[in-house]
């Protein structure tokens, strides 16, 4: 992470005891760990901003899921045998086959609950501190409750099932760890009472936060909009949905002409459409030569649109992805910008009923990404749609082409499953064995490790051992 980033921030408080025993039920042994307390707590406003400003942690999320299951790419087995014996191997082939998955070790979980723990002593010890400015407290607060919504919600991606609305309160959710009490047990939340509680922190941080953050590296009112979006999108409330990405839109709607970028440059970068800085993992940056992407997908781009030479680059290898937003070639961006909000407000105008204005977000997005004539006149010629079918196959075959390694394309596929017009079965041969995983399929809720269910006793995920 570069310079769309503060200063990296490195203040470390020693409370990493809490962070392990968030969420793993907090073996006596961890009680029982011994803590200068005096050293411990933090207790001014430059704790708490140095604690949320530690950008190569809380900026990134910790695992690589979504991406790994989800389509449009694939490993060659060369590649795959690499694989063999880590946690990809489960991943991509939507299985439980080898234990790794299972281990404490795994560290989506580990990682991001370890991040959400770090918000908790920031709201907890926030609580106690009076003689500091309300607006810097307020700002400070804001940050808290906007990033663990953001961890929240990126769990429920990985190991909730696909929201449904008349099944939400039956359905198992996510814990949700709301304190930095590690004696409080970890139990696991309805579906309902996950996205409620992602909803409600959302709510209370935009009326916290202020209306542009210092750096992009910090929540602002208009990030947590557009996350708000993105969630109602995830729910179907189109209603809300549209509501915020509307309100994000009458804020910043500018969007990047990729005319003014290279073919030969090895990422997009920094650009105006970002609003709010996440990465995935450099983990999954380190295996991105190997991801290459299906022939199949790169032939849904039209010759004249420009992400087909922005987006990938032909090796000898295969073709692969170079279109990240982040600073550097191998800092994958996966958080709020722009150009999502264009299509989550299309696709909630052609849900609605509006196929005038859905198309109208639809086109303006695209031209963005198209080629010019001589004369500086675009050649995209504006997209019709004659129904709200025709409208949301176009709209959601865009988001498809759009959000590349965005983190994106695993929640669409689980909500697009519940709907007969986009359901998709998706398969894989590696070695000579097919993997497929079915529309609906238990396997789009990832089990959670084996450790994790021994220590709690929370309730494993359905259909999984």
């Amino acid at each position: 992470m570069k310079s769309i980033f503060l200063k990296r921030t490195y203040l470390l408080f020693p409370i990493a005891f809490i962070f392990f025993c968030s969420l793993y039920g907090c073996k006596k042994a961890w009680l029982e760990a011994k803590v200068d307390q005096s050293q411990a707590v933090p207790s001014t406003v430059k704790d708490f901003q140095a604690m949320l400003d530690n950008v190569n942690n809380i900026n990134i999320t910790g695992g690589s899921f979504q991406e790994i299951a989800a389509d449009g790419h694939y490993y060659t087995d060369a590649v795959w045998n690499t694989y063999k014996g880590r946690e990809n191997e489960n991943i991509y082939t939507w299985s439980n086959n080898n234990p790794y998955l299972g281990n404490l070790s795994n560290s989506y979980w580990s990682s991001d609950y370890k991040k959400i723990a770090i918000t908790n002593v920031v709201l907890d010890e926030l609580a106690k501190v009076n003689n500091e400015s309300p607006q810097e407290l307020a700002n400070i607060k804001g940050q808290a409750l906007f990033i663990r919504s953001m961890f929240f919600f990126f769990f429920a991606q990985v190991y909730a099932p696909a929201y449904e609305k008349e099944k939400a309160a039956e359905l198992l959710g996510i814990p949700l760890r709301l304190s930095s009490d590690i004696s409080i047990p970890s139990t696991r939340s309805s579906l309902k009472a996950t996205y409620d509680r992602i909803i409600l922190d959302l709510l209370m941080a935009k009326d916290l936060l202020p209306d542009n953050a210092l750096f992009l590296s910090r929540a602002s009112k208009n990030a947590v909009k557009g996350l708000l979006a993105r969630t109602y999108l995830i729910m179907g409330d189109y209603t809300n949905a549209l509501k915020y990405s509307n309100e994000y839109l009458q804020v910043k709607n500018r969007l990047l002409d990729f005319n003014i970028i290279s073919a030969s440059a090895n990422f997009i970068g920094n650009n105006t459409e970002i609003e709010f800085v996440n990465l995935l993992p450099q983990f999954l940056a380190d295996i991105r030569g190997n991801y290459l992407i299906e022939q199949n997908l790169l032939d849904l781009y039209n010759e004249n649109d420009l992400r087909k030479t922005r987006y990938f680059r032909t090796s000898s290898a295969g073709i692969q992805f170079k279109g990240t937003y982040g600073s550097t070639a191998s800092d994958l961006f996966c958080g709020i910008a722009t150009d999502e909000i264009y299509l989550i407000r299309a696709e909630c105008y052609a849900r609605t009923g509006n196929l005038t204005l859905a198309m109208k977000d639809l086109n303006d997005l695209i031209r963005t990404r198209w080629a010019k004539n001589p004369d500086g006149s675009t050649k995209y010629v504006d997209r019709n749609a004659t129904s709200e079918t025709d409208a949301l196959r176009i709209i959601l075959e865009e988001r498809k082409k759009e959000f590349i390694l965005r983190n994106l394309r695993w929640s669409d596929l689980k909500r697009l499953n519940l709907d007969d017009r986009f359901k998709v079965t998706l398969s894989r041969t590696i070695g000579g064995t097919t993997y497929t995983l079915e529309p609906g399929s238990y396997r789009y809720a990832f089990p959670i490790p084996q450790d994790i269910i021994a220590m709690t006793g929370m309730q494993q995920n359905p259909g999984w051992p």
